[in-house]
Parts: C-alpha cells; structure tokens; sequence
C-alpha cells in the first residue's frame, strides 16, 4: 500500500466475497433440507404411537401346555449339561489351537465331553415327548449325534493327526449348536444363547 494504492489482483475474490458466497450456500443448503423435510410424503414418517401398536400385534408365541411343560422341564435337566460341554468342546479345539498344540491334552479335555454326549443322545431317545414336539424331540436327538460325531472326530484327530478331521468336526459342532437353538426356541423362549 505504498503511496495509498493497493494491489488489486486480477480473477482473485476479496475476503468479503468469499465469506458472503459461503453465507449464502449455508442458507441454500438449510432452506433446500428444509424444502425436502417438508415435500417428503409422510407414509415415511411414523408416529411413535403407530410403532408401538405394530409392535404390540405382533403375535406372541403360544404357551406350552402341560405336557410339553412336563418335557421341556426333563429336556432342561440334560440341556443345561449339554450347553457346558458344547461351549467347553469348542474351547478345547480353540485352546489346541491358540496355545500348545498337545494333541494328548486336547484327548483329555474331549473324553469326557465325548461321553457325555453320547450317553445324552441315548438319554434323550428314551423321553416320551408330546406328539406337537415330536420333531422338536427329534432335533435334539440329531443335536446331541452331531456333538457326539463332532468329539469322536476331535479324538480321531488326536490319534492319527488328520487335520481335515477338526474342520469336519467343527462343522458338525455348528450344525449341532444351530438345532440346539432351534429346540431352545420352542421350549425356552429367550434363553441365554452362549455361542
């Protein structure tokens, strides 16, 4: 600015003109959300009163009756041991996995769970369902023969180091955990669902 004169450049907006078209988009970008909001059809927008009332029609699932109370209760007794033993086998096959690869301890930890599983097949063979449960009753026997399979496939593992056998087994593990869900849904509604 010497001698008064200042140096006007060419194409280049001065600070004013820039912070006024800034203003300016601001207030078109809030009066065009705004326009929006308001043309919107309104079947988009629910009130919270008609949320509520769909949820509330929403049918509930039907009671059980004595009978199926009866056997889901004695189906209880062997489901809360099976779930332990279904999470403890993963975890063995996680545990090999993760830590020290010991194919005797990861025998140890199945045995037992093999075992279990198989006596609870036969266990659950014998019960005497109502007949509206018979196919509930049906896949949890296939249920506890996966897990069953799925440990006998883990200690095959350990006897002849076949690796595909953990990935058979894991697979059976999945399979036998989704039924058990499936069952777990009919008879124990809003169970704790531990995998």
């Amino acid at each position: 600015m010497l001698g008064g004169y200042a140096i006007q450049t060419i194409g280049m907006p001065g600070t004013r003109s820039l912070l006024l078209a800034g203003v300016v988009v601001a207030l078109a970008a809030t009066i065009g959300a705004a326009w929006l909001h308001e043309v919107r059809p309104r079947s988009v927008v629910k009130p919270a009163v008609q949320t509520v009332s769909t949820q509330a029609e929403q049918p509930q699932p039907r009671g059980l009756t004595a009978d199926e109370e009866r056997f889901a209760t004695a189906l209880w007794t062997v489901h809360r041991e099976a779930t332990r033993s279904a999470v403890a086998m993963s975890f063995a096959g996680i545990a090999y996995h993760t830590e020290d690869r010991d194919a005797r301890k990861l025998a140890r930890r199945i045995e037992p769970l093999a075992r279990f599983f198989q006596d609870a097949e036969m266990r659950i063979r014998t019960m005497s369902p109502p007949s509206s449960l018979s196919r509930t009753h049906e896949k949890y026997v296939d249920a506890m023969a996966l897990y069953a399979n799925a440990a006998d496939e883990m200690l095959k593992f350990t006897a002849d180091g076949d690796v595909q056998r953990l990935d058979v087994a894991h697979r059976l593990d999945v399979r036998a955990s989704e039924d058990m869900l499936r069952v777990g849904e009919v008879l124990w509604p809003g169970q704790y669902k531990p995998h």
